[in-house]
């Protein structure tokens, strides 16, 4: 039997087979399958794709993996199962010359031109786990003990896959009574009155620590020449605590001002900062 590729098929490689060898591995394909002719399901611009191709935006994407898989369901329940008179390797392929299969390409074909979905329903819970996703992806830090990306997205105020940024997270994020810590992504729940540079209990604990230089003598030079080496000490640990769990907690979040007058106000951050006695 010499395996053919129907007249359609003959024009659609030639405006979109992309390989120069595509006609002969579709005929291939043809033979290995004893068809006397095949042909492959289109869609709107072209061959109907399984969504592994490249594409413009995630939207398009997920659209085609949504139509390939209904389009792949259709033919399993009309035609039987895939090797039969019909096949998917990237391009959904069938037996030219099979009414039930022709019916099927039909089908799909016709539906596409009509609207862009086959099957809204799953299309729509592949975008809403897509977005979903974006939501994971964009989220700064780590979720809080009572959120996911469910909350986030009712938060969101028409939202588009494709196109949730971080600052729409943290938008929603703040939606549900969150603020981000001012030196890190750790979430907070301050006090919506205050207002300031809410810091984590970590942050905090940096933020305590007094800035201090050292002077290093350069070897092998002249005794007074040497440079200076910033850096910090350790955090003011002991000052803090009581600031950090009493009030701190109260107001869900400790404030950079409220550690910077808290060390400068106590004795041991007072010498650590002036180096000397208050």
């Amino acid at each position: 039997m010499n395996a053919t590729l129907t007249p359609e098929l003959c024009a659609a490689v030639d405006q979109f087979g992309h390989r120069y060898d595509t006609a002969q591995n579709l005929i291939r394909e043809c033979a290995a399958h004893d068809w006397a002719r095949i042909a492959i399901v289109m869609g709107v611009s072209g061959f109907l794709e399984d969504g592994d191709h490249w594409y413009g935006t995630e939207a398009e994407q997920v659209r085609a993996a949504s139509n390939y898989d209904t389009a792949k369901r259709w033919f399993t329940e009309e035609c039987g199962p895939i090797g039969g008179t019909w096949d998917d390797t990237g391009w959904l392929m069938y037996d030219a010359d099979d009414p039930t299969a022709v019916a099927v390409a039909e089908r799909v074909t016709g539906c596409l031109h009509g609207y862009p979905f086959l099957d809204e329903d799953d299309h729509g819970e592949r975008e809403h786990a897509a977005m979903l996703a974006e939501i994971d992806q964009e989220m700064p830090g780590t979720y809080p003990d009572d959120v996911d990306a469910s909350d986030v997205f009712r938060e969101l105020d028409c939202p588009e896959l494709g196109r949730i940024t971080s600052d729409d997270v943290t938008d929603a994020m703040r939606s549900l009574g969150y603020t981000p810590c001012s030196d890190c992504t750790e979430w907070l729940t301050p006090m919506t009155t205050r207002c300031g540079e809410p810091l984590c209990r970590d942050c905090a604990l940096e933020e305590s620590r007094p800035a201090q230089s050292t002077t290093v003598p350069i070897p092998g030079a002249d005794p007074w020449r040497a440079y200076t080496v910033y850096g910090h000490g350790e955090p003011l640990t002991d000052v803090l605590t009581p600031y950090l769990d009493g009030y701190a907690t109260q107001q869900g979040a400790a404030y950079r001002e409220d550690v910077r007058a808290i060390v400068r106000g106590s004795r041991t951050g007072y010498r650590a900062v002036y180096g000397r006695a208050a």
